[in-house]
């Protein structure tokens, strides 16, 4: 099979991410695959795993001559299928595929109507896309049950959602104590934080919906409170990601007095995530919107306690081996998190319940059998 998957981001993200494993999954099972996305940071690990990739990005919304370029490459390349992911990428290829006659499955990954955008800019953009989707996508793709129903509001009708969870690779996270330890040591050297630190991370692409203003905002409450309460502080906030909103996150951080106990990374190697992970204590996870929160089952399959937002998405993915937080609520957040540094030890079974979660719902292998069975039956259609 020749697969083609169309992306309009080629920076770190955990819809890149999902691409990836996509990619990645595909070609162990013997298939041809293609990947059209824009320069980026990420955009060498598309390479590296085997794909061929065009580097092509998405002008207007609707984008004629990416649409005749990219209908032409699918009849060039003897496309069978092409898989798309987000509003932009997702109406352009659905306007090439039915141009160049060839079936494409599509993928918001965070609805619409959760997206930190204006009103009218929301309502405008669900009705267009719904509308695509409804009369030329053959799947629309739906990460669990509330996103599914999120999806339904949109307009997107039922019989086009199928519902297929993210994953991760647990053989390549459980790693051993000894090697864990190594890459603590060296993360927390390389960035100059003090070994004995206990460490609250959040690794993400820094934009608007991921929630960093709350998180700093937490953080200064739980030094606040470690103060009033006499409590030996050893504390430290790493957050590791850049994007958008970088400079004005640092700002905050200045403003705050928090420049001495909280790094932002900007962007980072692949080779450093799994390092990240293991330099962590624990994991908070404050955004505003999701379509799943793979970094949610990363952190998981790392044996970290984690803190979250209480989206219903999140408490569908982490169940009860997850603590959840008011979203949006910087008090709630800081007194979990204080909670969390004072009773570390006794969090210790609920980074053990997050672990066997993951290894029960979210394997790589089944990830990549349900999809190359929904590309078979879209193609047997």
């Amino acid at each position: 099979m020749n697969i083609l998957y169309v992306l309009n981001s080629g920076n770190p993200g955990g819809m890149e991410q999902h691409v990836l494993d996509l990619v990645r999954g595909m070609i162990d099972l013997g298939n041809t695959v293609y990947v059209w996305c824009p320069q980026g940071d990420f955009m060498p690990q598309f390479e590296e795993a085997g794909a061929l990739v065009s580097l092509k990005k998405i002008g207007f919304d609707v984008d004629p001559k990416y649409i005749v370029e990219l209908s032409r490459f699918i009849k060039s390349k003897n496309i069978d299928l092409v898989h798309s992911h987000e509003l932009k990428a997702g109406v352009n290829a659905m306007i090439s595929g039915k141009i160049a006659g060839v079936p494409v499955v599509t993928h918001t990954h965070t609805p619409i109507l959760e997206w930190q955008i204006p009103l009218v800019k929301k309502r405008l953009n669900t009705f267009l896309y719904s509308f695509f989707v409804n009369h030329f996508s053959a799947v629309e793709i739906a990460l669990t049950e509330s996103r599914k129903r999120a999806k339904i509001m949109e307009g997107i009708r039922e019989f086009k959602l199928k519902i297929i969870p993210n994953a991760v690779k647990i053989d390549d996270i459980n790693l051993s104590q000894e090697t864990r330890i190594k890459r603590r040591e060296e993360i927390l050297k390389k960035y100059n934080i003090p070994l004995d630190s206990y460490v609250f991370g959040f690794i993400s692409r820094i934009s608007v919906e991921k929630g960093h203003k709350t998180l700093v905002e937490a953080y200064k409450k739980v030094k606040e409170t470690l103060s009033s309460r006499g409590i030996v502080d050893k504390t430290f906030l790493f957050i590791g990601g850049g994007g958008d909103l970088e400079a004005g996150i640092k700002s905050q951080i200045a403003d705050l007095g928090l420049g001495q106990c909280t790094l932002i990374t900007g962007r980072f190697s692949a080779e450093d995530k799994p390092k990240f992970y293991s330099s962590l204590d624990s994991f908070i996870f404050p955004t505003l919107a999701e379509g799943f929160g793979i970094v949610l089952i990363e952190a998981m399959a790392n044996s970290l306690p984690v803190i979250c937002s209480d989206l219903e998405v999140l408490q569908e993915v982490g169940g009860s081996a997850v603590r959840y937080f008011e979203t949006a609520n910087s008090d709630d957040l800081a007194e979990k998190m204080v909670d969390m540094y004072v009773r570390a030890d006794q969090y210790k079974d609920l980074a053990t319940q997050g672990f066997e979660r993951v290894k029960d719902l979210y394997s790589m292998e089944s990830f990549v059998q349900k999809y190359y069975a929904l590309y078979l039956e879209v193609l047997n259609r």
